[in-house]
């Protein structure tokens, strides 16, 4: 695949699993910190090939979370998200 389908497949998951997510009828609300702990074990499991292919639009991801999460997101749960974002950057500045 392409570096733009790459980006194109990667927006279209996180969009599908943001309304799955949203629209999930859950016995009981899953802490945020879980869902954030989540996406950066997944992050750090994912081979540096499609890290590569997807990073910059993760870089993007993360920080429309900041934006759109700011009244909502703890001040430890913006630390940690503002900690995977720099670990993002630096990997995009290092390729």
């Amino acid at each position: 695949m392409s570096v733009a389908e790459y980006r194109a497949l990667f927006l279209f998951a996180a969009k599908v699993g943001a309304l799955e997510g949203y629209l999930y009828e859950r016995p009981r609300t899953e802490p945020l910190s879980n869902w954030i702990d989540n996406i950066e074990k997944m992050y750090q499991g994912l081979p540096d090939g499609v890290k590569k292919e997807i990073n910059e639009v993760y870089v993007l991801v993360l920080q429309k979370i900041l934006l759109y999460g700011e009244n909502v997101i703890t001040d430890l749960l913006k630390k940690k998200l503002k900690a995977m974002l720099s670990l993002a950057e630096a990997y995009e500045a290092a390729r």
